[in-house]
């Protein structure tokens, strides 16, 4: 059996939803372009259903917002929520 390690953005985003265990998409909006509410959506109930991987959800989260950000201020918007969902699931 191969040993298979994973960086924490692949981590994140299997705790997320949003691909397998194996690396393959396994949501219908990574196809369809993901938006930063929608990763807010999917980190929130990551940070419950896994505490385990917080740092790891925290840095998917962050590359999905970036990559499917239309700007700079909509980056800037979701921070907070970040911030509040990391708080409340502490």
């Amino acid at each position: 059996m191969k040993d298979q390690h994973y960086s924490a953005t692949q981590i994140g985003m299997a705790s997320m939803g949003c691909i397998s265990g194996d690396g393959t998409k396994q949501c219908a909006r990574m196809d369809n372009g993901c938006k930063p509410c929608n990763a807010l959506s999917c980190m929130n109930m990551a940070l419950r259903d896994f505490p385990e991987t917080r740092p790891e959800i925290v840095v998917a989260s962050l590359s999905i917002i970036t990559r499917t950000a239309k700007n700079l201020n909509e980056i800037r918007r979701a921070i907070p929520s970040m911030e509040f969902a990391l708080a409340t699931t502490a």
